[in-house]
């Protein structure tokens, strides 16, 4: 039996979110603990987020505002680097005025830096255009309420299992990707221990850079976590 390696796809930081309720180094311990290999750090970039740390951000530069936002990344990854536990950094995107959210894969931290606030591009098309060539776009959870049903063609794949969404909806994410042939991801949505480790993918191999992870996306090649379990 091959050996599988899972990996946790979608994880906000207390740090960066004031609803997580866990810092990154936290989160690194407890989902090594529960034998995964790594995890994305998936923090919220959206306009909320400017509003959570208004004192802190309001007259702050381009490079503050990415430090400010790669803090649970950070935090994380070194702790990542104490237990030899892979921390990738990603983000959740939702563009100003719009409801809907994109996971972003395929990154390295210097990106942020040279790319304009993702929250402030228009449409998936734009942030298509300002992520590196080899970076993929998930839609997140894209049935919850008030959310709208966009043609997914400039996406690579669709959210078919978050934790913190009811299984009805997720059930209608995974026949929105297989309608429209995308891959289905999975993930945790972490912001508390209840979800810790429901969601994410076991891949193949090992994965310890983006370039890999990307790599096992396109390749097809993990297998889906839900409620915990790996499915086959």
């Amino acid at each position: 039996m091959k050996v599988k390696y899972p990996f946790e796809m979608h994880v906000h930081t207390a740090e960066c979110d004031r609803y997580a309720k866990l810092g990154g180094a936290e989160i690194v311990r407890m989902y090594h603990e529960r034998g995964y290999s790594g995890l994305v750090i998936t923090d919220h970039y959206f306009s909320l987020f400017f509003d959570w740390f208004a004192e802190e951000l309001s007259e702050a530069s381009h490079r503050a505002i990415i430090d400010h936002w790669l803090r649970g990344y950070h935090a994380a990854r070194n702790e990542g680097e104490k237990l030899g536990f892979t921390v990738l950094s990603g983000a959740e995107v939702r563009f100003d005025g719009t409801i809907n959210d994109y996971l972003v894969y395929g990154l390295e931290p210097d990106d942020f830096y040279r790319m304009p606030l993702l929250n402030r591009l228009r449409n998936v098309e734009e942030l298509k255009d300002t992520l590196p060539p080899d970076a993929l776009i998930v839609q997140a959870h894209p049935f919850r309420n008030h959310m709208t049903v966009r043609d997914p063609a400039p996406l690579f794949g669709i959210e078919g299992y978050n934790a913190g969404t009811e299984p009805f909806r997720n059930t209608m994410a995974k026949t929105f990707a297989a309608h429209y042939g995308k891959p289905i991801l999975s993930g945790s949505d972490l912001h508390h221990a209840k979800a810790l480790a429901k969601g994410g993918i076991a891949a193949d191999r090992r994965v310890q850079t983006a370039a890999e992870l990307v790599s096992v996306l396109r390749e097809g090649a993990y297998y889906l976590i839900e409620d915990g379990e790996i499915i086959s």
